[in-house]
């Protein structure tokens, strides 16, 4: 990976941080403790959790799936395709589940910096999903036609 990619990475997420946490304590409305009864709070968080779940599970298939090697045969090494959880329906559930933890985020918090935090996410996620269902589509003939890239049942 490029010294280049890693120092925008830190960048972005340095960024982040500081425009998230400025609106969370200095420019946002002041939060009182109903706030955490709000349902755009709950939902948020309740979003978040779900996404995090996602996110998890769709990792742990992966982590395994490298573990066994090509067409989960132990020790062959190489790619295989991915299936279990979300990847029933998606290439990239581990993305899917990302994005839907910023939306969460996004909703929990109630503000323009979740907001963009949510979708910088999704211009980053939606076009490496692409990319990597290209991928999966050229590397495996056999791959599932129905997966969509990212978004279960629509994307």
């Amino acid at each position: 990976m490029p010294l280049s990619i890693a120092l925008m990475s830190i960048l972005f997420n340095l960024a982040n941080a500081y425009l998230n946490a400025h609106w969370l304590y200095t420019l946002g409305p002041e939060r009182r403790a109903s706030w955490l009864v709000d349902p755009r709070f709950l939902g948020g968080v309740a979003l978040f959790a779900f996404g995090y779940w996602i996110n998890h599970r769709s990792d742990r298939i992966l982590f395994n799936l490298r573990k066994l090697g090509q067409r989960g045969i132990p020790g062959s090494g190489g790619y295989s395709i991915p299936y279990g959880g979300l990847f029933r329906y998606v290439s990239c559930p581990n993305y899917f589940g990302e994005l839907v933890e910023w939306m969460g985020w996004a909703l929990c918090t109630f503000s323009p910096a979740g907001l963009a935090f949510a979708l910088a996410s999704a211009a980053n996620l939606v076009p490496r999903a692409r990319t990597h269902h290209r991928w999966y589509r050229e590397k495996f003939p056999d791959y599932p036609r129905d997966r969509k890239a990212i978004v279960p049942l629509i994307y």
